[in-house]
């Protein structure tokens, strides 16, 4: 019995332990403590949102002293096709987002910008309506 219960042991052992490392390396992977350029909600805003028939033209603003760059648009919980004036945004510089949707008058839209780093940037439109609403 006792020999049994070592060899479950050593096998429980030889397979938990690397098991445990690869899931450990996957952790701290996704976590990145490493990784201190993350740049806050707050210091990368909406500053306007124009509609126009068929598009939201938004202008982002980053006000932190880290380079930005929105890799998602969210709109009402759904990924959404998007352009962008620049790749990155630096540090004090503004870019215009065009989202390509055929938003409806009246409605409100939850918008959500994802950055690189996964912070992400919320702005909601209220009521839609052809023109400029700013922040």
């Amino acid at each position: 019995m006792s020999r049994v219960l070592d060899g479950a042991l050593r096998r429980v052992w030889l397979l938990g332990v690397p098991l445990g490392i690869v899931g450990a390396a996957v952790v701290i992977g996704f976590a990145r403590p490493w990784d201190h350029a993350t740049v806050s909600p707050r210091d990368v805003r909406v500053e306007q949102a124009t509609l126009r028939p068929g598009q939201i033209v938004l202008v982002v603003v980053n006000d932190s002293e880290d380079a930005a760059r929105v890799a998602q648009v969210i709109l009402n919980d759904a990924f959404v096709d998007f352009r962008q004036s620049q790749r990155r945004l630096k540090p004090g510089d503004a870019e215009r987002i065009t989202v390509s949707y055929p938003w409806i008058m009246g409605e409100a839209y939850e918008v959500r910008l994802m950055t690189s780093t996964g912070a992400t940037i919320d702005y909601e439109i209220e009521e839609a309506a052809a023109g400029t609403q700013t922040a």
